[in-house]
């Protein structure tokens, strides 16, 4: 922990945000840099618990090493003086919008591409987590966790259950942290896995569905009984009621798997074929190159050139839904006819589904094309994956160098543009040095 500075020097407090047993947080103004952040601060009378302060040091050292546009950053952490005593500060980034537990207080009624959005991208965070060397489990995802933007993404906070799977057990096995109603029998016993995370998930869409908390919906087997005719039809329920599943074995065993579930419509789906494979170590020379993007020096406007461009590679939910007949190109006559027919005999949901992807892929990309260097990336290896109905989308792996470092990444691009690369071929990608060099692909052909 950094050396105690002075509260009030540094930073305005502005005003409460939350409140919990061990600790709170404030939003406060930097003075030094005049930004907004969040201040959480372990309750004096806590700083000197040898349980409560060891939480509050591992969110403090997770949250350093995670780059993800979902989890707020951390700045810094220091001690100083709060209600009369000695106290240890986290400053993390500010993330603004009301929490999910607002929003169904508040009553909101949301679509069926909002949920199905929400629901894909918070998959994707914990597919980020838990995919981290050793994995990272939140253990505490709740309604009061989750921040929705007001651009309607999310943003998942407060980790101050978080814990490193491959801890030894005999340091904190027996740690029952959580909240009741969304933790799994097994946290409950000190033992939490990624399932377990997935459990606390659906247990708070349940919430989402219903306004209802799931207490309300546990049985005396201490089971959740997700309730028939749940909003939005049976394959969101029916991916409910496997997380739901009392035993951990029963569950899906990775948030990709149950992310591709969810947008199938059947559990397990989502399957990748292996197009071509190149051994990571092999050393090609560079082949015929995809089409080269001249773009302006970051930050970008997104207009003109960069606009469209930024419209070309996020593909729209029509090219979505017909991924395996087409390269690119914007929605014709013929697509609006496909994308109406379709809405009538599947009640909604397939334009649903894939204006969720849309977003999700909007959204990922507006950094890069705003921020993103330039780089020329390497192709390593290609697979099919599916993403909803048997259409297909294409992971490309590639490799690419920055300063000496060679850095590697994997995007998903139409098969149709795919099929013109071989491994070897050198594509165009964009990547964020401030976001341990993460990367998308802006060749379109």
């Amino acid at each position: 922990m950094a050396d105690a500075i002075s509260l009030t020097e540094r930073y305005e407090v502005l005003r409460p945000l939350g409140r919990g047993a061990f600790a709170h947080t404030l939003l406060a103004r930097d003075r030094r840099l005049g930004r907004l952040v969040t201040l959480k601060v372990l309750h004096p009378r806590h700083t000197a618990d040898p349980k409560a302060y060891e939480l509050f040091e591992r969110e403090a050292a997770v949250l350093r090493e995670l780059r993800h546009p979902a989890i707020p950053l951390i700045h810094t952490t220091f001690r100083a003086e709060y209600d009369g005593a000695a106290a240890a500060f986290l400053v993390m980034e500010y993330i603004e919008g009301a929490s999910l537990a607002e929003v169904i207080a508040s009553r909101r009624h949301f679509e069926l591409a909002e949920v199905l959005n929400l629901f894909v991208e918070l998959l994707g965070v914990l597919d980020y987590l838990h995919t981290r060397v050793p994995p990272v489990l939140h253990r505490d995802i709740k309604p009061a966790n989750l921040i929705i933007r007001p651009d309607g993404s999310p943003a998942l906070v407060d980790f101050g259950a978080v814990r490193n799977v491959f801890r030894p057990p005999e340091e904190d096995g027996s740690t029952i942290v959580g909240t009741h109603g969304y933790m799994p029998y097994e946290q409950y016993m000190g033992q939490a896995s990624p399932a377990s995370d997935l459990y606390a998930l659906a247990a708070t869409f349940l919430h989402l569905l219903t306004g209802r908390a799931p207490p309300e919906f546990m049985t005396s087997a201490g089971r959740l009984d997700v309730p028939a005719g749940l909003p939005f039809g049976e394959h969101l329920r029916g991916a409910l009621v496997r997380m739901l599943a009392p035993a951990a074995a029963d569950r899906f065993q990775s948030a990709r798997e149950a992310r591709a579930a969810l947008l199938t419509a059947q559990a397990g789906g989502g399957a990748s074929t292996a197009l071509a494979a190149t051994p990571s170590t092999q050393t090609l020379a560079p082949r015929a190159s995809a089409k080269l993007v001249e773009l302006g020096p970051a930050p970008r406007a997104l207009t003109g050139a960069t606009r469209d461009l930024y419209k070309e590679v996020i593909y729209s939910p029509t090219i979505l839904m017909t991924t395996s007949e087409r390269g690119k190109g914007g929605a014709g006559v013929l697509d609006m006819l496909f994308l109406v027919f379709f809405s009538v005999i599947t009640a909604g949901i397939l334009p649903a589904i894939f204006y969720s992807m849309y977003l999700a892929r909007k959204r990922r990309y507006k950094p890069f094309m705003i921020h993103g260097l330039p780089a020329d990336a390497r192709v390593l290896d290609m697979a099919h994956e599916k993403t909803a109905f048997d259409e297909k989308l294409t992971r490309v792996r590639y490799e690419f160098e920055v300063d000496g470092q060679r850095h590697r990444g994997s995007d998903q691009v139409l098969p149709a543009i795919a099929e013109r690369w071989d491994p070897g071929d050198t594509i165009q990608v964009l990547y964020l040095p401030d976001s341990d060099y993460d990367s998308v692909i802006i060749s379109t052909s």
